[in-house]
């Protein structure tokens, strides 16, 4: 996957187009974040579609880091809170490592994620990883 390839990865997201956006995945495909981990597409449509009924994500792009066998993105994704999410909800659903963010707020959170790619250069692993600033 190319740096521009990534860029329609994150258009695509940004703009809910699942169906495109699964077309980088490969079918084995896992999300792990959080303390939680999505194995498939299926299950990747199903968490988002949960998630996103509580809250809106977009990513904003700030940096591409090719490797050997897949790269690492630097991204902030702006998270606004669309309904009240609780804990509790959270739980049950499978998803507790989650923070929530209340309706109406919005709170940037900066990620280094790493994108592992299969031979035919499809995204059969995605991990999260959240960029906690030093104190000033």
């Amino acid at each position: 996957m190319t740096e521009a390839d990534y860029h329609r990865y994150v258009e695509a997201f940004n703009a809910r187009d699942y169906a495109t956006l699964e077309t980088f995945f490969a079918d084995d495909f896992a999300l792990e974040n959080a303390g939680f981990r999505v194995e498939g597409k299926p299950a990747f449509r199903e968490f988002y579609r949960f998630f996103h009924e509580y809250c809106r994500e977009e990513v904003l792009f700030r940096g591409f880091y090719p490797g050997q066998d897949g790269f690492v993105a630097n991204v902030v994704i702006r998270f606004t809170g669309l309904k009240d999410l609780s804990p509790d909800v959270l739980a049950q659903k499978g998803y507790q490592g989650m923070s929530t963010v209340p309706k109406g707020a919005t709170v940037d959170v900066e990620f280094l994620i790493l994108y592992l790619l299969n031979e035919q250069g499809l995204i059969h692993h995605i991990k999260g990883a959240v960029w906690v600033p030093a104190a000033s």
